[in-house]
């Protein structure tokens, strides 16, 4: 391998070392004075300039922002962690829960979750809540998924007092002192303010802040909205498939793990169903069901 600069290096020879032990083959370090090897370098370093700029600015941003939220709520330093929480269902149905994860004041998309509510029946957001950070910190004790293995500085509830009242009780249940804040919304669904429980800090003079505090909300509402219709679409299907007879819960799971879609079950031949598993008799039964 060659690597091509343009600056010189004090003792290169031992950086040339180093790269071919990280690299375990041969490295050498070339300086172009001319030609299209030195024209391909001045397009990289223009680029990576480029890309610094640009990821200095937007940090620089984030920083900012979280410099703002950190005076507001009485931080000493920033948090590096924020994690936020919502609830969705439809009439208490298909209860699910999500947590979005911000890293310095960026979506950390890689370490977002869901959560399907397995404790409450009905229309409960606190006690769907509960359930959710407790699953969570269990999992922070277990240390077995990357998305948990680390506390938050900050959690952001979507809600108020009552949603504030039940994730405190599960962080006091754990002897945990992290900080929890309720972001609150106005009559048009925007966000107004975040409260710890008591009095409301408004935000929306603090333009960073406001900004940051109303992308998480958004955010993590989309993520549970999102999760909730995927979730009830599922549900709808398996209903469906479960109007055939033999088909029972396993065979309806292994039905739309294959084939995602009804419209592809109903695509699907007796062979194709065989293929998957499906008894005969059974892909007998689904297969005309749909062919009637």
């Amino acid at each position: 391998s060659r690597i091509v600069m343009d600056y010189q290096i004090e003792d290169y020879t031992l950086f040339e070392e180093w790269l071919s032990n990280k690299n375990s083959q041969k490295v050498s370090i070339h300086f172009p004075q001319k030609g299209e090897q030195l024209k391909l370098l001045n397009m990289c370093l223009s680029n990576a300039i480029e890309g610094l700029s640009q990821y200095t600015e937007r940090n620089s941003k984030e920083m900012s922002a979280l410099n703002e939220l950190s005076s507001l709520l009485g931080f000493e330093i920033p948090p590096r962690r924020i994690e936020s929480y919502d609830i969705s269902n439809t009439a208490g149905s298909n209860n699910v829960g999500a947590m979005v994860v911000f890293i310095d004041g960026s979506p950390e998309k890689r370490l977002y979750r869901k959560f399907k509510i397995k404790t409450i029946i009905g229309q409960d957001d606190y006690g769907s809540l509960s359930e959710i950070i407790d699953r969570r910190i269990k999992e922070y004790f277990a240390a077995k998924d990357e998305s948990f293995k680390e506390l938050p500085d900050l959690i952001l509830i979507d809600g108020g007092k009552g949603q504030i009242s039940a994730v405190k009780k599960v962080l006091d249940d754990y002897n945990l002192n992290i900080k929890l804040f309720g972001m609150v919304k106005d009559s048009k669904h925007k966000t107004r303010a975040i409260t710890a429980g008591g009095d409301d800090i408004q935000i929306k003079a603090n333009r960073k802040t406001y900004t940051l505090v109303s992308n998480i909300q958004e955010e993590v509402h989309r993520f549970a909205i999102s999760y909730h219709k995927t979730s009830a679409r599922k549900t709808s299907l398996t209903l469906e498939l479960l109007n055939i007879e033999g088909v029972g819960d396993i065979t309806a799971k292994k039905l739309l793990k294959q084939f995602k879609t009804i419209s592809k079950v109903k695509s699907a031949s007796i062979e194709d169903l065989v293929k998957i598993g499906i008894n005969k008799k059974i892909a007998e039964n689904i297969y005309n069901y749909y062919k009637k």
